[in-house]
């Protein structure tokens, strides 16, 4: 832009623009060069002319009134994003009251319907009819009924005390007792478990609404739930820890699902910074890793990983988490029932030694912070946090998660339409293939978007739980040796729907990404919900007949003796007789040693079945272990030859020759035993002291 000076009477000028400039007409005074007209030394022995000194000063009054144009404009900028800001507030306090109206009744009738569906699952014996650790527990609650507070092995003679016996079961013991329940029915101890699971699973929901709210807020912890209910979907597992509207018709009475809702209550009283919080923490802690220890050691990591962070910024509150940790852990270890040392050896070290991990991890932290933080790779996982948070990623992670939503929904039909071979219950229960447990948390894949933003904003528990436990889950599911990995996919389930509320709810609101998240949700409510109750009856649970597994049991009477089995027939004995059993699947074992018992059990037993010439000997040593009656599944072999191989897969009775095998079974049986009960499915032999040990008769 031209600017022309023009020389003023009193020896300033000024500066005039073009007409249609928006700059202002400056006028140029005298400075520190330039005094009345007369010219200045410039300390060299030269003098600059009075021409020279006006043209400096007028250019460098020209920068300064682009400079002030500049900022003239950046104002003007910020003002409009300002109006514009106040605009879209405007709108959104319009809309808002209303949506998270819409939300809360929306979501309450949802929860209302769960619990009229579990009342209907319960009704039905929907939870003895999916199985899963029910049988556990039922024998659990008639033992701990008449041995309070003494180690309880529920399937083998002698065994080790199961960490299952947790002060959870003992009170429920004491409740049914109270309540005239008749523990030894399966039947009626099945009903009873599952009407408390009703109250069990509400009271996980409640817990799981308070952390969301404290996380992302109170819309977000209503919408927390119902994301919840739909995760590990559309299809369905059968496995504890199962939070989904699933896992409530089966597993509400679980102690994992106690378990989840005090590990909540814990770290929500870790975050505050009264003695009073510290000491319910404490309580919370003890709960937690009593009821059921695997969580208990979740507890330990998330607690610890928060105190890690608190210690890299030098807060005393710090060492809360390892107080809590260790109190609970000293406290707990007088539980008489079973030890919580060997118990939290699920993390491959003694209790004891783990515990002091945690202790030692904060100040550990303490010490190398300023060492780790500042390292390239703290700031590559911010940057990626921060590409995370992003309303974009929010988007694309949830059309990629509505994507195989879709996708796993029409893969289930599909074996709904064509269903496996080895059993059509496949095509909606994903138990077998866990390599697809991954896949089946889609449905909350925005909530990644959801977990960064709350770490971004010095929340970051949540995504080191989910970070962690997926990580695990998903090492293993790609075929790394890992123990039990998929039991930690299960655990993701409660970050990963606090997430997505985070997502549904947070400032940057997306109209779109919401459209997609709540249609991923339906959809995969739709199918869970159809699924089960509109599957052909070979394919769904759903208000079917019991097992004939849950009667056999009723025609062994109660008294002392084992039981031998099949693995999987033994899992049902001691619930529905009361009796022990020679050997059980290596799933339900609580001890190394229980595991060694019950493969000396199946390899006993199966020399008796093998038949030969050792068969008699062989019966007659069960005989002096204690068993006194035999119970034949008439579908399964005893082919597998170690109890590691016995799978319901490879036991399923098939070809010619193990009909032959089983055939030569029942003969041994009938020489030296009684039927006492026959059936298509199953028959009991009473063992016959006098014909098992008459002179010569293995020679018969």
């Amino acid at each position: 832009m031209p600017i022309s000076k023009v020389p003023m009477p009193d020896g300033t000028a000024e500066t005039h623009g073009d007409a249609a400039s928006p700059l202002p007409l400056l006028r140029v005074v005298q400075d520190s060069w330039t005094t009345g007209g007369r010219t200045r030394d410039d300390g060299a022995g030269s003098r600059a002319t009075p021409e020279a000194e006006l043209l400096a000063a007028l250019d460098a009054a020209d920068e300064r009134a682009r400079a002030i144009a500049t900022r003239l404009e950046d104002v003007r900028a910020e003002l409009e994003l300002v109006r514009t800001t106040i605009a879209r507030n405007s709108l959104v306090e319009l809309v808002a009251p209303h949506a998270a109206r819409v939300v809360r009744v929306g979501v309450a009738t949802l929860l209302v319907g769960l619990f009229a569906f579990a009342v209907w699952a319960r009704a039905v014996d929907y939870p003895l009819r999916v199985t899963s650790d029910t049988p556990t527990f039922i024998a659990l609650l008639s033992g701990m009924a008449e041995r309070p507070f003494a180690p309880q092995s529920p399937f083998l003679e002698g065994g080790a005390g199961t960490q299952h016996a947790t002060p959870y079961m003992q009170a429920l013991a004491f409740l049914a007792q109270g309540a005239g329940v008749d523990t030894g029915s399966a039947v009626a101890a099945g009903r009873f478990l599952a009407l408390v699971g009703i109250g069990v699973f509400g009271f996980a929901l409640a817990c799981v609404f308070l952390y969301a709210r404290r996380r992302a807020g109170s819309t977000a912890a209503w919408v927390a739930l119902p994301v919840l209910l739909v995760l590990f979907g559309p299809a369905h597992v059968i496995w504890a820890s199962d939070l989904t509207l699933h896992g409530a018709l089966y597993a509400g009475f679980f102690p994992q699902t106690l378990s989840i809702g005090t590990l909540l209550l814990a770290l929500l009283a870790l975050e505050r910074r009264s003695r009073a919080s510290l000491a319910a923490a404490c309580a919370l802690a003890l709960a937690t890793m009593l009821v059921h220890p695997f969580t208990g050691v979740l507890l330990a990591v998330v607690a610890t990983a928060e105190a890690c962070r608190l210690a890299a910024s030098r807060d005393r509150a710090a060492m809360r988490p390892p107080i809590a940790l260790v109190v609970g852990f000293l406290v707990g270890s007088l539980w008489p029932a079973y030890s919580l040392d060997r118990a939290l050896a699920e993390t491959g070290l003694r209790g004891a030694v783990f515990i002091a991990l945690c202790v030692l991890a904060p100040l550990v932290s303490f010490a190398l912070a300023p060492l780790v933080f500042e390292r390239r790779l703290a700031r590559a996982v911010k940057a990626l946090g921060e590409r995370l948070a992003s309303t974009e990623a929010a988007f694309r992670l949830a059309v990629a998660g509505a994507a195989v939503t879709a996708l796993l929904s029409i893969w289930e039909l599909l074996l709904i339409r064509f269903p496996p071979g080895e059993s059509a219950r496949l095509a909606i229960y994903w138990v077998d293939d866990r390599w697809r447990w991954p896949l089946l948390m889609a449905t909350g894949l925005a909530g990644i978007s959801g977990l960064a933003r709350l770490a971004r904003n010095g929340q970051a528990a949540p995504a080191v739980w989910f970070a962690g436990c997926f990580g695990i889950g998903a090492l293993g599911a790609i075929g790394l040796p890992l123990p039990v990995w998929y039991r930690f996919l299960l655990l993701c389930q409660v970050p990963l729907a606090v997430g997505v509320a985070a997502v549904v709810t947070g400032r940057a609101r997306e109209a779109r990404t919401i459209a997609i998240v709540t249609a991923t949700v339906v959809v995969a409510l739709g199918v869970k919900v159809g699924t089960l109750l509109e599957a052909p009856p070979q394919v769904s649970y759903f208000a079917q007949e019991l097992q004939p597994a849950w009667t056999v049991g009723s025609h062994i009477p109660r008294g002392p003796g084992l039981v031998a089995t099949d693995p999987a027939t033994a899992y049902f004995i001691p619930a529905t007789s009361g009796r022990r059993v020679l050997t059980v699947d290596k799933g339900h074992v609580s001890s190394r040693r229980e595991l060694a018992q019950a493969q000396e059990g199946y390899a006993l037993l199966r020399r008796f079945y093998a038949g030969g010439s050792g068969w008699w000997a062989a019966a007659q040593e069960m005989w002096r272990r204690g068993v006194r009656y035999v119970v034949i599944a008439k579908q399964t072999t005893l082919e597998p030859p170690r109890l590691d191989d016995f799978i319901w897969q490879t036991a399923r009775l098939q070809t010619p020759a193990q009909r032959k095998a089983l055939g030569n079974y029942f003969y041994e049986n009938n020489r030296i035993g009684t039927l006492v009960y026959d059936s298509p499915d199953f028959a009991v032999y009473r063992f016959e002291r006098e014909k098992l040990f008459a002179p010569g008769g293995a020679r018969r």
